[in-house]
């Protein structure tokens, strides 16, 4: 991303402290990833930018997989509600669509969606261990779903490595992507709660015969919620046997985050589906209260489109508006209660107790290594076990890729029960 920026011949804001997003060259998370970086391009009208860009096909109409029942039948977190098999599966597995008894954002009971790949061998006698699969930022809409869309998983981050190890891979859609609801982004403990009761739906799929033991994996927003699925596995799923949690370039001290790259057109994208999102999920946040009028209708149009479908309608929303992001006063993470909020959803509040990996590319001009860095003497300050592998040459769009071999078998040791390195 850093030639990007040459390109550009500007200066892109570093992220001083814990933040994130990535994923594969052609995968729907590493395509959602480079087109929000090529809002960049777009947003100044480079006709070259869209040549730069994968084809990414729109997702079906309204199905009706994700209506929820109504009611919702009575059951536990995790109960499923409704499932199907999906036609061409990854080689070696079997792949399932699954509407899932969770919480929402709210804490009333809500029917959210997930992905679910079982390899096709049999499980082992004490059931098969589970990856729980954070995905990236891919949008706040309800169409953004990744369920929703083409079939990307032979490219998903580490898919086949974990299919062939005989690991059952759960990819939970998060509340308000595919079912209804506004999605929670960068709401840590509501993420975190529809990861792990996608575990449990996994656990009461009998095709999938899953064990209690899973690691929790993702890159950049999918890393903020494996740290917050870490944060609360243990009380809120006390059940379920956590072996482990890996983060690739993880949003972590948000309110530096949107400071560092406000005004960018990646970071006005970043920041209006959280100001869309927050002031839906808030009741005591309001738009109107801290941004312009003009900006308030950019914040309504940026939130209706998806990063990898929509990016040739993002750059200009933002670009060829007289207003992008305008506040009217300071920028809200700057004043409270954003300030407030943004910690409490700023992963660290918690000690994790269970080993951590944490990637990173020193080529990451969005997720800043330095900050990463700095994220992770603090969770070893905290007594965590943390192993931290940074990887040069490897930009933010390149990090789930490029580590997920030693992700993986980093995830093996843990399931096998070996001692957990440090780097602290």
């Amino acid at each position: 991303m850093r030639d990007l920026a040459t390109v550009l011949g500007t200066t892109v804001a570093c992220v001083d402290t814990h933040d994130g997003e990535a994923a594969a060259p052609r995968s729907f998370w590493r395509r959602a990833r480079l087109m929000l970086t090529a809002v960049v391009l777009l947003a100044a009208g480079a006709a070259t930018a869209v040549a730069l860009l994968p084809d990414a096909e729109a997702p079906p109409a309204d199905d009706a997989f994700y209506d929820a029942p109504d009611p919702l039948p009575a059951g536990p977190p995790g109960a499923i509600l409704r499932s199907e098999t999906i036609a061409d599966p990854p080689p070696g597995a079997s792949a399932y669509r699954i509407l899932y008894r969770s919480r929402g954002h709210s804490g009333r009971a809500a029917a959210l969606s997930a992905l679910l790949f079982v390899p096709s061998r049999p499980a082992p006698s004490d059931g098969r261990n589970v990856v729980a699969l954070a995905h990236g930022t891919v949008g706040v809409a309800r169409r953004c779903a990744v369920s929703r869309g083409r079939a990307f998983f032979d490219d998903v981050d580490g898919l086949a490595r974990f299919v062939r190890a005989g690991y059952a891979v759960v990819v939970p859609d998060l509340e308000g992507l595919g079912t209804q609801g506004a999605h929670p982004y960068l709401i840590g403990d509501a993420n975190a709660r529809a990861m792990l009761d996608a575990v449990r739906a996994a656990q009461r799929l009998e095709a999938a015969q899953a064990s209690e033991r899973f690691v929790a994996w993702g890159v950049g927003q999918g890393g903020h919620t494996a740290l917050f699925t870490a944060q609360q596995a243990a009380s809120y799923a006390p059940e379920l046997e956590l072996a482990g949690v890996a983060a690739a370039a993880p949003m972590a001290n948000l309110g530096r985050l949107l400071d560092s790259v406000a005004g960018t057109p990646g970071g006005d994208v970043m920041a209006a589906y959280m100001l869309s999102t927050w002031s839906r999920v808030y009741p005591r946040l309001r738009l109107d209260e801290v941004v312009t009028a003009p900006a308030r209708e950019t914040v309504e149009q940026v939130s209706e489109l998806c990063v990898a479908i929509d990016h040739e309608r993002i750059g200009p929303v933002l670009g060829e508006r007289d207003v992008r992001l305008a506040y009217r006063t300071t920028a809200p993470w700057n004043s409270e209660p954003w300030k407030e909020l943004l910690a409490r959803n700023s992963p660290g509040a918690k000690t994790i107790t269970v080993p951590v990996i944490i990637t990173q590319g020193a080529d990451d001009v969005f997720v800043w290594p330095a900050a990463t860095a700095r994220f992770v003497r603090y969770l070893c300050g905290l007594g965590t076990t943390v192993q931290y592998r940074p990887s040069r040459g490897v930009a933010h769009s390149d990090v789930g890729e490029k580590t997920a071999p030693y992700v993986s078998r980093w995830i093996a040791g843990r399931f096998a029960g070996e001692p957990a390195r440090s780097t602290c």
